[in-house]
């Protein structure tokens, strides 16, 4: 692993050895990364990559640290923290009079690194609809993208939905092309990025423009308020587990209101509360495992195994991490 060359190139006080990722997680989890970077701008995550590509060098990017679960053996390469972020409107649809009245949608560019929460502020505060329910959610706009971040499916909130395009890094050549929002193959809980692993340097979305911003931050607010209510806050977790059940399997089950909550599935197979190690299902919300006792990341690992093996044996359910893995398991 040339590290030398590599620190040379981007920097020897900005490339970071043996640094403990639990620092990075929302999980508080992981050992160190064999060399760890931050990128503050998408050049320099431009630069990264490429020269990690270059150099043969093994990598992965962490974004705002959510949906993921690191390795207790941290890392055998790179570890490139993404914080390139940066919101821009770059275009509008309409006729504005005087008082800025008339615009029908508006186009609004952002780096990956940028925090959705961050992104959700910006276009509330342009009177912009689309992704308010963005607001408060953890991560990046290009994991948000990986994982086609969502919140109430029924109505079509998916991050997704509002992407026109975007540019892409691919690792296997190490050369960048810029794709439209097919091109993803958008899911629930996925995207094809996720198989050809190539990484969102910069996004473009298309939103509606409305007139009254405050029927905007009040959705917003509303639709944050239903998620403290409803999930565990203020402790050391990385977020939903399991992706939900197939309606097929809600059917067959004859879940109530035929919901696919895997919460749900988990609370029926009497896992609730359930503690190996330093983690625990939690008690609000069984789909979320929290680190309630310096947690490490086989911890976690049993009680997914636990889940997995529980939702097989008992309702032949063939469970789906949501997570991402960050290491050897």
């Amino acid at each position: 692993m040339d590290i030398e060359n590599f620190k040379n190139i981007l920097g020897p006080l900005r490339v970071f050895e043996n640094e403990p990722l639990s620092k990075h997680t929302y999980f508080k989890i992981g050992g160190p990364a064999r060399i760890f970077f931050e990128a503050k701008n998408v050049d320099d995550l431009r630069l990264a990559l490429k020269t990690a590509h270059d150099l043969k060098i093994p990598f992965v990017i962490l974004g705002g640290g959510a949906n993921v679960l690191v390795s207790d053996s941290g890392f055998d390469g790179l570890v490139v923290k993404n914080r390139a972020d940066g919101i821009k409107l770059i275009g509008i649809k309409g006729i504005i009079d005087k008082l800025g009245k008339g615009i029908k949608s508006a186009q609004v560019w952002c780096a990956s690194g940028t925090l959705m929460n961050q992104l959700a502020r910006f276009t509330i505060d342009q009177g912009l609809e689309g992704l308010e329910f963005l607001l408060s959610v953890p991560g990046t706009v290009g994991g948000g993208l990986k994982i086609n971040a969502h919140y109430e499916v029924e109505k079509g909130e998916f991050l997704g939905n509002r992407l026109t395009s975007a540019v892409l890094f691919d690792p296997k050549n190490g050369e960048e092309k810029t794709v439209d929002s097919k091109y993803f193959e958008f899911g629930y809980d996925k995207s094809k990025i996720q198989k050809t692993e190539e990484i969102v340097l910069e996004a473009l979305f298309k939103l509606d423009a409305i007139k009254d911003k405050a029927t905007l931050w009040q959705k917003a607010m509303d639709d944050v308020k239903r998620r403290n209510e409803e999930q565990p806050i203020g402790i050391a977790c990385s977020g939903c587990v399991f992706r939900n059940i197939e309606d097929a399997d809600a059917q067959r089950l004859f879940t109530p209101n035929l919901t696919t909550s895997t919460g749900y599935i988990i609370e029926k197979l009497g896992l609730k509360g359930q503690r190996i190690g330093g983690a625990q299902i939690s008690e609000k919300h069984a789909n979320y495992i929290l680190n309630v006792d310096s947690a490490e990341a086989d911890d976690v690992l049993k009680l997914i195994d636990l889940v997995k093996k529980k939702a097989k044996t008992d309702l032949d359910l063939d469970l789906k991490e949501e997570i991402f893995y960050i290491g050897d398991f």
